[in-house]
């Protein structure tokens, strides 16, 4: 089991999507943005190299702040696999409505927070268009795309810097984990090796690289939701290719705070109902 590679407006794209978050717990997408949203995050990828180009010191200036889940991380502050040593890539958390003014870097990259909203709403936008089809495969309403009309969203700019020193044992550029909420948006930014997933075999296999792709996972809580039906897997980024740096964009979707997350096939439930984002707060405890 390969990870599929998916046409956004295919005539089987609901099949295929089944098919993909039943097995694999990931999928590329093909065809999923407009011409001009395409060169509105092109755009946005090229600031944000600006971004970590700036000196430590100055990135420092907006560091990681645990109780919004936003802002800078250094190299090093965050292991994903607590059983593992730090991972190795830094990092910036951002989002459209709880992003303190202080937290954006005014004056050092122009247009950073204008392109950073952009990226936002493209992102929203594409979100729903996939929560719209989960529910059609769960024939649940509109379940999903109503508990996420006021998204608890973070998106994040990830940059693994290319390295040659020594690594710990297990170290890498980021550990084995799966993520925690209902899905994550992936823009893999340049063409660099490393991203694999775990099939439900215990297998692992590498994320291809697609041009104006983006690559589209389960979470946790999303798998909890659906009773076990759409599987959240466990993915890594490796280091075969730690001599060249890495660029990527993961758009991490959560539900509207409040949310009670339950059984939403008519199997017996397998977990008890939860409130989204005490789930949220609670497994991002475990990271920092």
């Amino acid at each position: 089991m390969s990870v599929p590679i998916i046409d956004f407006k295919s005539e089987s794209v609901l099949d295929e999507i089944r098919k993909a978050y039943t097995t694999v717990g990931f999928a590329v997408f093909t065809n999923t943005l407009a011409s001009e949203d395409k060169k509105t995050m092109d755009n946005w990828f090229k600031t944000i190299k600006d971004f970590f180009e700036l000196p430590l010191e100055t990135k420092q200036k907006y560091s990681y702040r645990k109780e919004n889940n936003l802002g800078y991380s250094v190299m090093g502050a965050e292991n994903v696999d607590p059983t593992a040593p730090k991972d190795m890539k830094e990092s910036f958390n951002y989002n459209n409505l709880r992003m303190p003014d202080e937290l954006w870097p005014h004056g050092w990259v122009p247009g950073f927070q204008n392109k950073a909203e952009e990226s936002i709403r493209i992102a929203d936008t594409l979100t729903y268009n996939i929560l719209n089809k989960f529910d059609t495969i769960l024939d649940c309403g509109t379940s999903l795309v109503d508990a996420h009309q006021q998204m608890y969203n973070t998106t994040r700019i990830i940059h693994y810097p290319a390295y040659e020193g020594s690594l710990e044992n297990r170290q890498m550029r980021i550990g084995e984990h799966s993520d925690y909420g209902t899905i994550t948006l992936l823009w893999q930014i340049n063409d660099v090796p490393g991203l694999e997933v775990q099939d439900l075999g215990g297998v692992w296999h590498p994320v291809p690289f697609e041009e104006d792709c983006v690559v589209v996972n389960i979470g946790d809580l999303l798998q909890r939701w659906t009773n076990d039906y759409f599987v959240s897997t466990k993915h890594r980024v490796v280091n075969t290719h730690i001599h060249m740096p890495r660029y990527s964009m993961p758009h991490f979707v959560d539900p509207t705070p409040g949310t009670i997350v339950k059984n939403l096939t008519n199997e017996p439930d397998k977990y008890e109902p939860i409130e989204s984002k005490e789930y949220l707060m609670w497994r991002l405890a475990q990271s920092y």
